[in-house]
């Protein structure tokens, strides 16, 4: 019984592996610039930057924005420290990576774990199908991979993917009200707001329907 069920779903864990392939492979096209893209990313790499090199604080005053005299520096910066994540653990594996080399994979860990939060909302809502669906059009967007491509690492691929696990973990806790599905939501939607000013967005949402 435990093997037919497993059998079952190997056509689903291939078809998000395939998903996650296809949302990576048509971001790589600039895997090989030497800087991030555009300038609101450079603003994220650059604090992100700064960050490491403050021993993983942020510092009190941003002296290149507004220059002079500059301005405080922001507490929204998940995003920021995300990057610096995924650089430590880059550098477990490749010890010469560089933190602009990691700020350019940025983008495409996010949107490649963004597949997961939006294939078990649309199963949640629907069917093994509906999730499948939801997670390939979430991610193939053609306005979304515009601002999620390798060196693109401004906050929309995180936010994407912040968006679709705040929304599945109040959806799982209106169904289930147990103490772990309350905590997962709870603890989804800081670290939304925590990485975006806006994360605000689908508590205030959900307020509004009801």
């Amino acid at each position: 019984f435990k093997f037919q069920g497993l059998k079952k779903k190997i056509p689903v864990v291939f078809s998000l592996l395939l998903i996650i392939y296809l949302s990576v492979w048509v971001r790589s096209s600039t895997l090989s610039s030497p800087t991030v893209l555009d300038y609101d990313p450079w603003w994220f790499y650059r604090y992100a930057k700064m960050i490491l090199d403050h021993n993983l604080r942020i510092p009190e005053w941003d002296i290149q924005s507004f220059y002079p005299p500059g301005r405080p520096i922001g507490r929204f910066q998940g995003w920021p420290y995300t990057m610096i994540f995924f650089y430590f653990l880059f550098k477990i594996f490749i010890p010469t990576i560089t933190f602009m080399k990691a700020a350019i994979y940025s983008p495409l860990i996010m949107v490649a774990l963004t597949v997961i939060p939006a294939y078990l909302l649309g199963k949640e809502l629907s069917n093994e199908l509906g999730g499948l669906m939801v997670a390939l059009f979430a991610v193939l967007a053609p306005s979304f991979i515009g601002v999620s491509m390798a060196g693109y690492c401004d906050t929309d691929a995180p936010v994407a993917f912040w968006f679709f696990t705040s929304i599945y973990s109040i959806v799982v806790a209106l169904k289930k009200p147990k103490w772990y599905t309350l905590t997962f939501a709870i603890v989804s939607n800081l670290l939304f707001i925590w990485n975006w000013g806006g994360g605000w967005i689908t508590l205030i949402l959900f307020t509004l329907f009801i």
